[in-house]
């Protein structure tokens, strides 16, 4: 993670909530570094960014959720192109996957094995 500037987890918890890491499943990690690494060289490009940083890094709703303490266009549009991503990647295993609801109304996106493995 010390590749990136805008990655700077706070133990205290008052700046931002990067002290828990990334809060999904593993499938979606190569989503998270691909929109990191877009990110990044956005800021590195733009000095009026320096003090741009991620917050969190999440699922809600089924899908993944990257918060900044700021969001010029160019960034939000970049989050929001990965949360459409997301939607048709397997949270658990990392392939093609869909939006599903779950036991007790809880919304994940899951390819079909994991999603038959997960309903057991």
């Amino acid at each position: 993670m010390k590749k990136y500037s805008i990655i700077n987890p706070d133990p205290s918890l008052r700046r931002n909530l990067m002290a828990f890491g990334f809060e999904c499943d593993e499938g979606w990690y190569p989503l998270i570094f691909e929109l990191l690494d877009k990110i990044q060289e956005t800021v590195d490009a733009n000095p009026n960014y320096a003090d741009m940083e991620v917050t969190q890094v999440k699922e809600k709703f089924g899908t993944l959720r990257v918060y900044m303490n700021y969001e010029p266009d160019e960034i939000f549009d970049l989050i929001q192109e990965y949360q459409k991503k997301s939607e048709a990647t397997c949270e658990v295993c990392g392939k093609l996957g869909e939006l599903r609801e779950l036991k007790y109304r809880w919304l994940k996106t899951l390819c079909e094995k994991c999603y038959k493995y997960r309903e057991k």
